[in-house]
């Protein structure tokens, strides 16, 4: 029906016998945490957080659900400061030979490369459906500053600057309301936290690519587990057996992987 109750992060409501609350997950703008009295469950969450949400802050807790999206032990990233630095290296050195274009996911991954670019002073122009997104953020007091493609003159459209597009047009076939696109011979990249464990440039003809993520690493996963110290660990998706595995080897706490459907 589209209704529903407003509830900030931190507000305790009564719910059919529970107690309810939301916490910030980091994962992206508007994310949360669920508690329901001494339960809490994580699904997509970030202890690091982001430019354009908070972060995942953990919390004691009887019984925590936890995403296993990353993991197996070897799913780690390098420092995100680094790698922040070395996409705006790369993309200063590609501005001076013309436009570029970045690629990811429409909600979340745009809005936070959006924000990253903004500290270089250089104009960016993206998806007309990511800026629907942006535009949500902006009016809840997330400072973006960007322009829509369909909005570009034809003679704007080889100026330098960033295009910040979905995965699927960094490569043909384009939408038919993009196609010029590739005329423009951009040199591009991919953002994704699974760029750190497979190589996209090969598989899809790209320049570049870095592995930034809106999910918790590996270590960010077992760290946030250890700090909420509960009695039990359910984990879910992904790669849940590996994790409680480890949760149980590492951390003794009693741990178990929800089978999904």
């Amino acid at each position: 029906s589209g209704e529903g109750t407003e509830l900030p992060y931190g507000k305790e409501i009564e719910l059919n016998g529970f107690r309810v609350a939301l916490r910030d997950a980091g994962h992206v703008f508007g994310s949360a945490m669920v508690r329901a009295d001494d339960v809490l469950y994580t699904g997509d969450f970030n202890p690091e957080g982001g430019a354009t949400c908070g972060r995942a802050a953990p919390e004691k807790v009887d019984t925590l659900i936890v995403d296993a999206t990353y993991g197996k032990p070897s799913f780690n990233f390098p420092p995100k400061h680094d790698v922040e630095a070395d996409l705006l290296t790369w993309l200063e050195m590609e501005l001076a030979d013309g436009p570029v274009a970045l690629g990811g996911y429409e909600f979340g991954k745009s809005q936070e490369l959006i924000a990253l670019v903004n500290r270089l002073g250089v104009e960016v122009a993206v998806a007309d459906r990511i800026a629907t997104l942006a535009d949500a953020y902006v009016r809840h007091g997330i400072r973006l500053h960007y322009r829509r493609i369909s909005e570009l003159g034809e003679a704007e459209r080889r100026e330098p600057r960033v295009y910040i597009l979905p995965p699927g047009w960094l490569r043909p076939p384009l939408d038919e309301s993009v196609s010029w696109l590739g005329g423009l011979r951009l040199r591009t990249a991919y953002v994704s936290g699974w760029t750190a464990f497979f190589d996209f440039t090969r598989r899809y003809g790209l320049d570049a690519q870095f592995p930034l993520s809106d999910h918790g690493d590996f270590e960010d996963v077992m760290g946030f587990v250890e700090a909420c110290a509960p009695k039990q660990v359910y984990t879910v998706f992904s790669h849940g057996p590996e994790l409680a595995r480890e949760i149980s080897r590492q951390l003794r706490i009693p741990a178990e992987a929800l089978r999904g459907r």
